[in-house]
């Protein structure tokens, strides 16, 4: 630890580094999120925080949401390992919106609020005057989940047994995360060390890549292709990220076929690619897109173990594979942003960076309002129904839910964590795409199920749906967004909370879900754009 402030707290704690191994079997282990964010250890005083990343670079001005610790800490201290995380519209941590908040140290009101932040604390270093490092995984995480800390933008990232590794790689998967944290329960906290007694397990992931060039078998037959050099559009161009061989039979016939029409005595990169790629390396002009699989970004921004799943067809090329212009900088080999590739304002490269450019996705269109109720007069107005973003606070919400349910009551807490992935999946559908009747009560089911957890007695909830119209296509979220607004504006603002049942049936040629909020009696009727019966 380095040396201690006036209060006998210490200024500096290196955080204790992951190895990356494979998930272990057996007891002994707790499995974590890996969240997609910036690693940073938080000195929390009575009126001062101090936000340190793991190159000991301060951020505190950066985040001034998340100063509440100050209020959060006791009297003696406390110095908490975490992420700093941002949340896109779907409630998935968000590379590209991180960065915006890290472009500058003084963020102004506007970008904070347009991108708000959390902190998810994984670990307790010191409390109260006290260094907890020594104490086993298991006991720290106790103390920290008794501090009362889980309230937004503060959230408990859920610690599970090893025996629901399984849950959790799910989730994981279907939330879109890149990989798990396992840590042994009885090893204690080494700053600044290595170790084994924490494991990063990366899942695989799999995204678009632009195909630059490629070396051959041999120098003899230069027009063979042995692997293809791989590239990602960047502010500057295409960025090389790796290559990857093709192996033999029909995906490398597909490719030579191909390559050597593209030819060309020029890189397509335009960032520095390792001399002894570039040595034997054979330019393409980058019009072939592929898709690969891979374990996780590398902390020089390249593709680790990559596997090649065949050409994209041109008309099947993802937008984002051309707006993703962020997505992979700064990634570090534990799986958390890397602050050395930073700097304000100012991308990797010394390239500027256009924060506010065309790369940003457009913002996710309103739902439709809902018809006024008839059960109320005609100057009654519906709750507002809101656009398709999983707000923070829900999000917030619901994993600090979860966690503190782990420890109660595992087995709901497991059924909430993949209902919750499912939820977030379902927010990051396109606006134009349509779902079955059937998928979108699934989601408000999820939803409720969540509420009622943190709610407890204060909501009760039932969802049903007539015969013969589960297959019905309707627009995602269209239905769970104004239950959200009944719940939000209608039953958590009462004391005594309410009750909400949800009924789908048909009308006609068209479907309609009625959603009531009985302690009221009022009712709200959605008619799905997309429902039409046959």
């Amino acid at each position: 630890m380095g040396r201690a402030d006036t209060g006998g707290m210490p200024d500096l704690v290196p955080p204790m580094q992951a190895a990356t191994g494979d998930l272990p079997t057996g007891p002994g282990w707790a499995v974590e999120f890996a969240w997609d964010g910036l690693r940073a250890v938080a000195y929390a005083r009575p009126g001062r925080v101090r936000l340190l990343t793991a190159r000991d670079r301060s951020v505190t001005s950066a985040f001034p949401e998340l100063h509440v610790l100050a209020g959060k800490a006791p009297r003696r201290g406390v110095i908490l390992d975490g992420t700093v995380v941002a949340l896109d519209d779907a409630g998935v941590p968000s590379r590209r919106l991180l960065m915006r908040r890290t472009a500058t140290q003084r963020p102004s009101a506007t970008l904070v609020a347009d991108v708000p932040v959390g902190f998810f604390v994984s670990d307790l270093l010191w409390l109260d005057g006290e260094a907890t490092t020594a104490l086993p995984y298991r006991r720290r995480r106790e103390l920290v989940d008794d501090l009362g800390l889980a309230e937004q933008p503060v959230v408990l990232s859920p610690s599970w047994p090893a025996n629901d590794a399984g849950h959790v790689l799910a989730t994981a998967r279907r939330y879109g995360l890149d990989g798990v944290y396992a840590k042994r329960l009885d090893s204690a906290y080494q700053p600044g060390r290595r170790s084994r007694n924490w494991l990063r397990v990366p899942l695989r992931q799999s995204r678009q890549v632009v195909v630059g060039g490629w070396t051959p078998a041999s120098p003899e037959r230069p027009d063979t292709v042995a692997a293809l050099l791989l590239g990602v559009p960047g502010p500057a161009g295409l960025r090389c990220v790796g290559r990857v061989g093709i192996g033999a039979g029909a995906p490398r016939a597909a490719v030579t076929a191909l390559l050597p029409d593209l030819g060309t005595g020029e890189p397509a990169f335009a960032g520095e690619v390792p001399a002894g790629v570039a040595r034997d390396a054979r330019w393409a002009v980058p019009r072939l897109v592929g898709q690969v699989e891979f374990t996780e970004w590398t902390a020089g921004g390249r593709l680790r173990l990559p596997v090649w799943r065949g050409l994209v067809a041109p008309e099947d090329v993802e937008d984002g594979l051309w707006d993703d212009v962020f997505a992979d900088d700064g990634h570090s080999d534990d799986g958390h942003w890397d602050d050395r590739r930073w700097d304000d304002g100012v991308a990797v490269e010394g390239h500027p960076v256009d924060l506010d450019g065309p790369g940003e996705p457009p913002a996710p269109a309103a739902a439709p309002p809902a018809p006024a109720p008839a059960a109320e007069p005609p100057a009654a107005a519906a709750p507002q129904v809101q656009a398709r973003r999983l707000e923070q606070h829900f999000v917030y919400n619901s994993l600090n839910t979860i966690a503190s349910l782990v420890r109660t009551d595992p087995g709901r807490a497991r059924e909430l964590l993949l209902g919750f992935a499912d939820l977030t999946r379902a927010a990051d559908r396109p606006t134009d795409d349509t779902i079955t009747l059937r998928d979108e009560l699934d989601s408000v089911r999820a939803y409720l199920q969540l509420e009622q957890a943190r709610f407890g007695k204060r909501l009760t909830a039932a969802v049903s749906s007539a015969p013969g119209i589960d297959d019905v296509a309707v627009t995602p979220l269209e239905v769970l967004a104004q239950v959200r607004a009944v719940v939000q504006e209608v039953v958590e603002p009462r004391p005594e909370g309410g009750a909400v049942t949800v009924a789908a049936a048909a009308d006609g040629e068209h479907c309609v879900v009625t959603i009531t909020e009985t302690a009221t009696g009022r009712t709200w009727a959605v008619r799905p754009a997309a429902a039409t019966l046959r």
